[in-house]
């Protein structure tokens, strides 16, 4: 079994070195990307059985005519960027949508076709923008555009106005978030100008969380799901273990299991649990966190019926009053409004998420802001979410006494 899963590494590691522009190739690349979290979550649960491990052998079989089709496809050159040790300092889990994403921006387009737009369609916070932020980092793409911009819907018609003054001959890049709906008219307008552009190519990416956002693509749309209980486990134990080998934590590596399950796939929570359990690599700390962390989804659960990370991207208010880690005193807050530092925002909260969980000092007003997450990687979004502190229930027991 762990021989099959090296060769399947070593077949992942060399398609990710070439420049991939068959759609159905990438379709093979993903299912084996796929298997090979699947047969690594298998070893780490110890519970194979012979037919999942069957499964694998015959999905490394089918994977050798992929690998004799990968020589006809150039290499890439090596990024420093892509061998950092650490995976919270790079993009996880998303190859073949970059490459997706490249192949879109790299094609040439029929000549009557004058705009080309690809739609990006996916949850909150599920990586959107970091997709596209490293695919127009990639020197490839770089070099084939003169201009690259960036714009929220709201700034569709400014971006009008500062573009007016910058059109010139050249290939143009347009990246588009829609945070909500889509305004048909903004849009409509925007396309009118981009008609009357002395350009020789346009190509737009449109960013949205809805399905209206499809309506308005020339390509098929790029469709991005949480990560898989496989994938997300083999993220967070990278996060969680650092320089550790977790074959030499056997108890670690079970208790970072359970917190991985519980954390329901949030990229952020991996992040913040991730470097508290590598500052504290013991049976303790972990249990400890363990029992937190279950209890604060139970209580939500039981109390919304809907997991934490769930209520934060609906952006209902998650339940915090009792959330604390390695023994320190729970704050008794209320969390909501989890949301990134605009460029407007000249100075980030000093209170960090870290310092909350483990007991730190809190402002005295009753609401204040908490940074976060800040990511190390592309577009490096800082995140705040708001503390209100809740007042403690007053309850009337024998003889009318009130007890707080």
């Amino acid at each position: 079994m762990i021989r099959i899963l090296l060769r399947m590494h070593s077949v992942v590691e060399e398609a990710e070195g070439r420049h991939i522009t068959n759609q159905g190739m990438l379709l093979q690349l993903k299912g084996l990307i796929e298997g090979f979290y699947v047969g690594y979550h298998m070893l780490d649960k110890v519970t194979f059985q012979p037919p999942e491990e069957e499964s694998i052998k015959d999905e490394i079989a089918d994977m050798r005519e992929f690998v004799m089709l990968l020589g006809s496809y150039p290499r890439l050159p090596r990024q420093p960027y892509s061998t950092y040790l650490f995976m919270d300092k790079c993009m996880f889990g998303r190859r073949v949508e970059k490459e997706q994403v490249i192949n879109f921006l790299l094609c040439s387009d029929p000549p009557d076709t004058y705009v080309s737009i690809l739609p990006i369609i996916g949850p909150h916070r599920i990586g959107k923008k970091t997709l596209v932020q490293h695919a127009c980092q990639d020197d490839r793409v770089k070099s084939c555009f003169s201009h690259i911009f960036f714009f929220k819907e709201d700034d569709l018609k400014m971006g009008e106005l500062s573009l007016n003054s910058k059109a010139s001959p050249g290939k143009y890049l347009f990246v588009i978030e829609f945070i909500c709906d889509v305004d048909e008219a903004a849009w409509t307008k925007f396309q009118s100008y981009l008609q009357n552009m002395p350009s020789t190519e346009i190509k737009v990416v449109l960013i949205g969380r809805t399905e209206d956002v499809t309506k308005f693509g020339t390509s098929q749309p790029i469709r991005m799901k949480r990560l898989s209980e496989e994938e997300y486990w083999y993220y967070f134990k990278a996060l969680s273990f650092g320089s550790m080998n977790p074959d030499e934590h056997p108890k670690l590596a079970s208790l970072g299991m359970q917190l991985a399950t519980e954390m329901n796939g949030s990229f952020l929570g991996a992040n913040i649990l991730g470097e508290l359990l590598r500052a504290n690599p013991n049976t303790q700390s972990w249990q400890s966190i363990l029992l937190s962390l279950r209890g604060f989804v139970q209580k939500n659960l039981c109390c919304f019926g809907v997991h934490p990370e769930d209520l934060l991207e609906r952006n209902t208010p998650v339940d915090f009053t009792r959330m604390a880690f390695l023994g320190a005193q729970a704050h008794g807050c209320l969390v909501y409004d989890l949301r990134v530092a605009g460029p407007a925002q000249s100075q980030l909260p000093k209170l960090t998420s870290r310092e909350v969980l483990l007991g730190g000092n809190i402002p005295v007003e009753d609401k204040f802001d908490v940074l976060v997450w800040k990511s190390r990687i592309p577009p490096y979004c800082d995140y705040i979410a708001t503390f209100e502190k809740q007042k403690p229930r007053r309850v009337v027991g024998k003889r009318n006494t009130i007890y707080h």
